[in-house]
């Protein structure tokens, strides 16, 4: 198994990233090339076995995918896998994607988010700061002024603070967060190599609001985010996202990814239009990937999978 190069690819793409999804139990593949590399997972659906890439595979150009996509075709066939699905990121356009037989997933739902955020903390505290739009600055004041402070850790046993305010805003929005195991084990894996750890908002010695972040090469993740309902008023989410955003650039980072809003190309775009707001009120600069793409491994199984698919609407 190659060694994968982790500088200018996602963090879904790193050895970390590996390690955690090992330690999960599932199958990763991790392989590179001349202008290639590509971390892989295993997936077993209810209808059909896939190689999935989340954003990868990483390539110079068109020739290089191809060279990673034959790569992935041959890894998919010795497991008898019905399809690979991919989010390249590269120097190519859709219309390369199509010329190396890949097919357009038919639904965003249930993949990497196909656009995000990024800002540039390159720079010192104050050209950071100035950055983000006034009611970032005004609210982050707002917090100082109540008695906020900031903390960070890669304690795993802090992991437990964020999971008690993840339930506390699923049981505000509905929303479903991962398991309680998985935020555990997440910290267990990568916190103490440095891969990812916490922010935190504190307010008279309790924290009350969280960031769960990745960092890899010269750019830190916005990966998971929560904070109880109790301390709203308060507005600790715009104080610890500009903390963060400084809390990258002190750690050496280059840029800070707020890890997907909304498009109009994702079926998600609805329901991320209030998180969307939020991250750009921080002034980062909208980046669009290609989004997931899959190639046949199987056909004629791939073919009743799309088939059943289309009937069921989703994917």
């Amino acid at each position: 198994m190659n060694t994968m190069k982790t500088t200018g690819v996602h963090f879904l793409q790193t050895e970390a990233w590996a390690r955690f999804q090992r330690s999960l139990g599932r199958e990763v593949i991790t392989k590179s090339g001349a202008g290639w590399s590509y971390l892989a997972v295993v997936e077993h659906g209810k209808l059909a076995r896939r190689l999935y890439c989340p954003y990868g595979p990483t390539a110079d150009d068109e020739k290089s995918l191809s060279a990673a996509l034959d790569d992935l075709r041959t890894e998919a066939t010795k497991r008898h896998l019905d399809f690979i699905r991919v989010e390249p990121i590269g120097d190519f356009t859709e219309a390369d994607l199509r010329n190396l037989g890949l097919k357009r997933k038919l639904s965003h739902y249930a993949v990497q988010p196909i656009r995000t955020a990024i800002n540039d903390v390159s720079g010192d505290a104050a050209t950071i700061s100035a950055g983000v739009s006034q009611k970032v600055r005004r609210y982050a004041r707002k917090a100082e002024r109540a008695g906020l402070t900031y903390s960070h850790s890669q304690n795993p046993a802090d992991i437990e603070f964020f999971i008690e305010m993840i339930h506390d805003v699923a049981a505000r929005t509905g929303m479903r967060p991962m398991s309680d195991d998985y935020y555990r084990k997440m910290a267990e894996v990568l916190f103490p190599a440095s891969d990812a750890g916490l922010i935190f908002a504190e307010f008279k010695g309790k924290k009350i609001a969280s960031i769960v972040y990745f960092k890899a090469a010269q750019t830190m993740y916005y990966a998971h985010a929560a904070n109880f309902t109790e301390y709203r008023d308060l507005s600790p989410a715009n104080g610890l996202g500009l903390y963060a955003l400084l809390w990258a650039h002190d750690q050496g980072c280059q840029a800070f990814d707020w890890y997907g809003i909304a498009s109009e190309r994702s079926d998600t775009s609805a329901s991320l239009a209030g998180i969307t707001q939020f991250k750009l009120s921080f002034g980062g600069t909208v980046k669009d990937y290609l989004g997931a793409w899959e190639l046949p491994v199987n056909k004629s199984k791939y073919h009743l999978y799309k088939l059943a698919m289309k009937v069921a609407k989703q994917d």
